[in-house]
Protein backbone atom coordinates (compact mmCIF):
# COMPACT_ATOMS: atom_id res chain seq x y z
CA UNK A 1 0.00 0.00 0.00
CA UNK A 2 1.79 3.24 -0.67
CA UNK A 3 1.34 6.30 1.26
CA UNK A 4 -1.43 7.93 -0.88
CA UNK A 5 -3.44 5.24 -0.16
CA UNK A 6 -2.68 4.82 3.37
CA UNK A 7 -3.76 8.67 3.76
CA UNK A 8 -7.32 7.87 2.28
CA UNK A 9 -8.55 4.72 2.98
CA UNK A 10 -11.73 5.03 5.26
CA UNK A 11 -12.12 6.51 8.66
CA UNK A 12 -8.90 4.92 10.25
CA UNK A 13 -5.56 4.55 8.45
CA UNK A 14 -4.91 0.91 6.88
CA UNK A 15 -1.29 1.72 7.28
CA UNK A 16 0.31 0.69 10.79
CA UNK A 17 2.29 2.83 12.70
CA UNK A 18 5.62 2.38 13.14
CA UNK A 19 6.42 1.07 17.15
CA UNK A 20 9.21 -1.33 18.46
CA UNK A 21 8.00 -2.41 22.17
CA UNK A 22 4.71 -2.58 23.31
CA UNK A 23 3.97 -2.55 27.35
CA UNK A 24 1.26 -4.83 28.85
CA UNK A 25 1.23 -6.08 33.10
CA UNK A 26 1.05 -9.30 33.15
CA UNK A 27 1.36 -11.53 36.68
CA UNK A 28 3.25 -14.98 37.43
CA UNK A 29 -0.23 -16.86 38.01
CA UNK A 30 -2.03 -15.62 34.72
CA UNK A 31 -1.03 -16.90 31.21
CA UNK A 32 -2.15 -13.92 29.70
CA UNK A 33 -1.61 -10.16 30.50
CA UNK A 34 -3.93 -8.19 32.42
CA UNK A 35 -3.76 -5.12 31.03
CA UNK A 36 -1.98 -3.49 28.08
CA UNK A 37 -1.22 -2.60 25.66
CA UNK A 38 0.64 0.31 26.60
CA UNK A 39 3.25 2.81 24.44
CA UNK A 40 5.69 3.39 27.17
CA UNK A 41 6.79 1.68 30.21
CA UNK A 42 6.27 5.16 32.20
CA UNK A 43 2.74 4.76 31.16
CA UNK A 44 2.50 1.03 32.01
CA UNK A 45 3.91 1.61 35.29
CA UNK A 46 0.76 3.68 36.03
CA UNK A 47 -0.90 0.06 35.28
CA UNK A 48 0.74 -1.30 38.67
CA UNK A 49 -0.72 0.92 40.74
CA UNK A 50 -4.35 -0.12 39.42
CA UNK A 51 -3.38 -3.84 39.83
CA UNK A 52 -2.50 -3.45 43.26
CA UNK A 53 -0.29 -6.74 43.72
CA UNK A 54 3.00 -6.84 44.59
CA UNK A 55 3.69 -10.00 41.90
CA UNK A 56 2.26 -7.91 39.04
CA UNK A 57 5.14 -6.63 37.13
CA UNK A 58 5.66 -4.97 33.59
CA UNK A 59 6.39 -6.48 30.75
CA UNK A 60 7.44 -5.81 26.85
CA UNK A 61 7.44 -6.93 23.32
CA UNK A 62 8.54 -6.30 20.00
CA UNK A 63 6.57 -5.50 17.23
CA UNK A 64 7.30 -4.23 13.54
CA UNK A 65 4.04 -2.26 13.48
CA UNK A 66 0.56 -1.62 15.27
CA UNK A 67 -2.61 -0.61 13.40
CA UNK A 68 -4.10 2.17 13.84
CA UNK A 69 -7.31 0.65 16.23
CA UNK A 70 -4.28 -0.67 18.69
CA UNK A 71 -2.71 2.34 18.76
CA UNK A 72 -5.26 4.15 20.04
CA UNK A 73 -6.23 1.33 22.51
CA UNK A 74 -2.29 1.83 24.19
CA UNK A 75 -3.07 5.52 24.13
CA UNK A 76 -6.47 5.03 26.01
CA UNK A 77 -4.92 2.44 28.48
CA UNK A 78 -2.71 4.93 29.49
CA UNK A 79 -4.94 7.49 29.98
CA UNK A 80 -7.24 5.71 31.77
CA UNK A 81 -4.44 4.02 34.58
CA UNK A 82 -3.08 7.49 34.78
CA UNK A 83 -6.35 8.72 35.50
CA UNK A 84 -7.02 5.85 38.33
CA UNK A 85 -3.63 6.57 39.80
CA UNK A 86 -3.78 10.23 40.23
CA UNK A 87 -7.19 9.33 41.95
CA UNK A 88 -4.90 6.70 44.58
CA UNK A 89 -2.33 9.19 45.37
CA UNK A 90 -5.10 12.02 45.96
CA UNK A 91 -7.33 9.30 48.64
CA UNK A 92 -10.46 8.42 46.40
CA UNK A 93 -11.37 5.16 46.18
CA UNK A 94 -12.65 3.02 43.55
CA UNK A 95 -15.26 0.79 45.24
Amino acid sequence: MNNQTCNTVGALPACPKKVTELFFIAHPKVPKALLGPFLSHEAATYGLVVIRSADAVVTSSLVDGIDELTHWQAINNGAICRAFAGADRQGVRHE
